[in-house]
């Protein structure tokens, strides 16, 4: 962040708007403790804010975003500086972004696993259906057993 913010102008602003925030926080009697719980900002980059030393925040990190809320919550107008800052730092949020394209599938392989898994599928299916049927088998040998077995002993028994 510290190249993007080489022009004085730049400094200059960031300093007016951490003096003013700085003023309206002291006024209203507020911690910096309170204050990062609520808008979920370090205790250090409000510090840094404050101070104007929006430069030290790391670069991941959305600076300008983060001095807007705090500016928002005490309710201070910082509208001319952040113009001063617009106009002399293109990008001050807007990092080149990493490339996120590696380890993504394209489609044909996403298409070539949605095949694999669907026949695996099937065949998990064709498995549980052939030992069922072998089942049925085994038990309608069995139970004609049982019939043949019962009609034996009852011949047996009525003779």
């Amino acid at each position: 962040m510290a190249d993007k913010i080489e022009k004085k102008d730049v400094n200059e602003a960031f300093k007016t708007i951490g003096k003013k925030i700085s003023t309206k926080r002291k006024s209203l009697r507020k911690k910096f403790p309170g204050i990062s719980k609520k808008l979920n900002i370090s205790v250090t980059f409000l510090k840094y804010i404050e101070d104007g030393k929006v430069d030290k925040i790391p670069d991941h990190v959305p600076a300008k975003g983060f001095v807007k809320t705090y500016a928002k919550l005490l309710n201070v107008d910082i509208e001319d500086e952040l113009n001063i800052v617009e106009r002399n730092v293109v990008n001050l949020d807007n990092k080149p972004k990493p490339d996120r394209t590696r380890g993504k599938r394209s489609a044909s392989s996403e298409f070539f696993y949605f095949i694999l898994i669907l026949f695996f599928l099937i065949f998990i299916f064709y498995l549980i259906e052939f030992n069922n049927s072998r089942k049925e088998k085994n038990n309608e040998s069995f139970y004609g057993m049982e019939k043949k077995i019962n009609m034996t002993l009852d011949k047996k028994l009525t003779s």
